[in-house]
């Protein structure tokens, strides 16, 4: 017999966005698990789900870190289902400033448009900058969002504090009617050459699975669950 399980623990989803390479896979798990990936590639989303506690209480987090495979497919699907978007860049690299320029104007487009964030990654690396800070907190102003840079490597402090004021902010929101739901969706991590990969590190009580386009709005899909456990604690 089918059960589903119930909760009346409030639920977030973020969509991280921005160019390949600039980070968006190790921001993610550097939230859920204080731990760093280094670089990691994948040519699917992948979904993150994971229970965390706040100051104002406890919250079901679904992340999903979207593949940047045509930087000029703008992910509407995945943008509409979120609560909030975080959009990434890396100050080393112009053309990821770009797209997240795009990104967010193609975001004032959209119809009851979550809210958003932006960051600039990779801080550490100064020495090679190519975004000046100034210009991503005019971006952001221009926006009227939160704007921080942080080096995932080095374990920045805003990070956590970007990620957290977007679920306050969703939380305090009105829930978004939806008629799917990707944590019904489970699944095996599948890399580019079509064999299994293992998940880019452990999320702690947590699971990942790919979401392959247009999957977003099946209410099923049979692949097996990938979960996994970590020693780190949020």
């Amino acid at each position: 017999m089918k059960t589903e399980e119930k909760t009346n623990v409030p639920r977030v989803r973020i969509a991280v966005l921005g160019n390949m390479n600039v980070g968006k896979s190790a921001l993610t798990v550097r939230y859920l698990t204080r731990r760093f990936i280094g670089e990691y590639r994948s040519n699917t989303d992948l979904l993150y789900k994971q229970t965390v506690t706040l100051d104002s209480g406890v919250l079901d987090v679904e992340i999903v870190d979207i593949s940047a495979e045509n930087e000029n497919d703008f992910p509407v699907e995945q943008i509409q289902w979120a609560d909030a978007c975080l959009i990434v860049y890396s100050i080393t690299d112009r053309a990821s400033y770009e797209y997240a320029q795009r990104s967010l104007a193609e975001l004032r487009q959209l119809q009851s448009s979550p809210s958003a964030y932006l960051i600039g990654n990779k801080a550490d690396l100064d020495h090679l900058r190519e975004v000046q800070e100034t210009e991503g907190a005019t971006l952001a102003a221009s926006h009227a969002i939160g704007f921080c840079e942080v080096s995932v490597a080095d374990n920045s402090p805003a990070l956590y504090k970007a990620f957290e004021r977007l679920l306050i902010e969703s939380r305090a929101r009105p829930v978004k009617p939806r008629k799917f739901s990707v944590s019904k969706m489970f699944g095996t991590l599948i890399g580019s050459n079509g064999t299994r990969q293992t998940p880019p590190t452990a999320v702690s009580q947590g699971t990942v699975v790919p979401c392959h386009k247009g999957e977003l709005h099946k209410s099923r899909v049979m692949k097996r669950r990938q979960a996994f456990t970590a020693t780190a604690s949020l």
